[in-house]
């Protein structure tokens, strides 16, 4: 069952990195993969939580790994949680790769409520763990091994625990030396409700850090302190992290009287580990119920923060985001307002959002519209709107991305990452199946720009159709790239060697002689053999002959 805004449920926060790089135009986003759990079933609500990274820890690099949340996965017991990995292949394709499940985790824990992810390290949010109170909540921090599974490494929890926390409503990970290991070094675990002396549910944020021999210890609580702190403001609702800075979401601060207008706190980390308070950010606009700070994402020198319940003009909840950019050493301008093209009431865009360079991303769960390829509209089948900048302080729409599947109540857009020049959206609300699966929800991987797998700023595809790079296999891939990942090229002469024998060159020598001849013939006749069918019938006949001698001598 889906429930509108404001959810009174805990949301993700993602880590998101990458390196900047520059948008010539707008391109409409493509589809690469759905992502959908084979083991499936009613209620899981998959994709509510994504993120993605670069196993070898490159920030520079496109992602090619990926983590979704299944919060209400029954396995076995009935919510006890689930987060699947994905991996892609050499192809460019998503496959599933493992299925994390908490090692003690049991009935209602919501395992993958919240998920972050680092090069080969992942944590896993788990806001409802009872452990010795009820809804205390927990955190879980696995690393993949060199054969592709993956472990449990620790279980986080508070220290000073109470009832109904939510220790795990939000996680983020990081590397405080940025690139140094691509092993993440400190992870942040959101507390939204948890009381912070008298002051009920004003919220914070504990702090993990690993050392040299690889074992996690506290590394203390930030929480506002002074004059600003005050109840039920929630900080860490929302937390993202990059390098020695967290941006961490209180949305239902009040602001100079102004109840639920929300915060969002930028802290920065010493190099002993003593956090500080950089700065607190607000909308410039703000006004009583804006929520802002309800989802925040840091990079580098830039983060945006939404607001989802913004109202635009006459128009309640239309929603919005704000980007904020660094300006010396540890002051924050706001430099953009980030709003729907076509935003309308209730659509509640900013419920999530990712920055990273020169892209944006911000989910509207709650959008009243179509899908592509479809003039139907379906209440609230979500949708989210990428961003690119376009200059110094300036953002432009690039798109809206709406999937292809219509659904009411399907809220696309409840989850957002992006890395590189991909993003990975949930739906969590999504039905799947026939007969119909209700909520089981779904993930979904775009490439914001056109592949340019060797880098030299033409898509392949046109690389391939003007004849500057070869694909001799059909995969839509230049075949140097291909080979730089890991295509086999036994010869050394630049091409792979499927596509020589597919040629007729089956002992790889780069021409077409009796040597091969002799291979042919001593197939003649068999069905389905390792070598000689040229003509793709399965077997080797007197087409296949012709063939052959038809592209006698060297090989193009």
């Amino acid at each position: 069952m889906h429930t509108s805004f404001p959810y009174r449920f805990l949301i993700a926060s993602l880590l998101v990195v990458s390196a900047p790089l520059s948008v010539a135009h707008a391109i409409p986003p493509i589809l690469a993969n759905k992502l959908v759990a084979t083991d499936g079933a009613a209620g899981d609500q998959m994709g509510n939580a994504v993120a993605l990274s670069n196993l070898a820890g490159i920030t520079a690099a496109e992602p090619d790994i990926a983590v979704v949340g299944i919060r209400y996965d029954d396995s076995p017991q009935a919510d006890r949680g689930s987060a699947n990995v994905y991996r892609k292949n050499a192809q460019g394709q998503w496959v599933f790769e493992a299925k994390l499940v908490a090692a003690d985790g049991v009935t209602s824990d919501a395992f993958g409520y919240s998920v972050a992810i680092y090069a080969d390290t992942i944590v896993v949010g788990a806001p409802f763990d009872d452990i010795t109170l009820a809804d205390q909540g927990s955190a879980y921090i696995f690393k993949r091994n060199a054969n592709g599974t993956w472990s449990q490494i620790t279980k986080l929890v508070a220290t000073d625990a109470a009832t109904t926390d939510s220790f795990g409503a939000s996680v983020a990970i990081t590397n405080t030396g940025l690139g140094s290991s691509s092993f993440g070094d400190l992870v942040l675990v959101g507390t939204p409700l948890n009381d912070v002396g008298s002051l009920q549910d004003q919220g914070s944020v504990y702090v993990f850090k690993r050392n040299t021999s690889g074992t996690w210890a506290s590394e203390g609580q930030i929480a506002v302190t002074g004059s600003d702190a005050g109840a039920f403001e929630n900080l860490g609702w929302s937390v993202s992290a990059y390098g020695d800075r967290a941006l961490i979401g209180a949305p239902f601060d009040t602001i100079a009287g102004a109840q639920y207008r929300g915060s969002s706190y930028m802290w920065r980390r010493s190099s002993t580990g003593v956090w500080t308070q950089e700065a607190k950010l607000v909308a410039n606009d703000g006004a009583a119920s804006d929520y802002f700070g309800y989802a925040v994402s840091l990079f580098g020198n830039q983060c945006i923060v939404g607001a989802p319940t913004d109202d635009i003009g006459a128009v309640a909840d239309r929603g919005s985001a704000y980007v904020f950019q660094l300006s010396g050493t540890s002051t924050w301008l706001q430099e953009a307002k980030l709003v729907a093209s076509d935003g309308a009431a209730i659509d509640n865009f900013g419920t999530f959002v990712a920055i990273q360079g020169d892209f944006a991303i911000c989910g509207a769960p709650n959008d009243d519209g179509t899908v592509d390829g479809s003039s139907t509209s379906y209440a609230d089948v979500g949708s989210a709107y990428s961003f690119t900048q376009t200059g110094s302080s300036s953002w432009a729409q690039q798109a809206r991305i709406a999937g292809a599947d219509g659904q009411t109540g399907r809220v696309f857009g409840n989850a957002v990452a992006v890395f590189g020049t991909t993003a990975l959206i949930g739906a969590n609300g999504e039905d799947i199946g026939n007969p119909i699966r209700e909520n089981q929800g779904s993930a979904s991987v775009y490439n914001l720009l056109p592949p340019d797998c060797n880098n030299n700023g033409v898509p392949d595809d046109e690389d391939i159709s003007s004849g500057i790079a070869q694909d001799c296999d059909g995969n839509g891939r230049p075949d140097s790239c291909d080979l730089a990942d890991g295509g086999a090229d036994s010869d050394d002469d630049g091409k792979i060697d499927v596509c020589e024998i597919a040629y007729g060159d089956f002992d790889l020598n780069g021409a077409i002689s009796g040597t091969d001849l002799s291979v042919m013939l001593s197939a003649w006749g068999a069905t389905d053999p390792p070598a000689g069918d040229l003509d793709g019938d399965s077997v080797v006949g007197g087409t296949d002959l012709t063939i052959l001698l038809g592209r006698w001598g060297p090989i193009p």
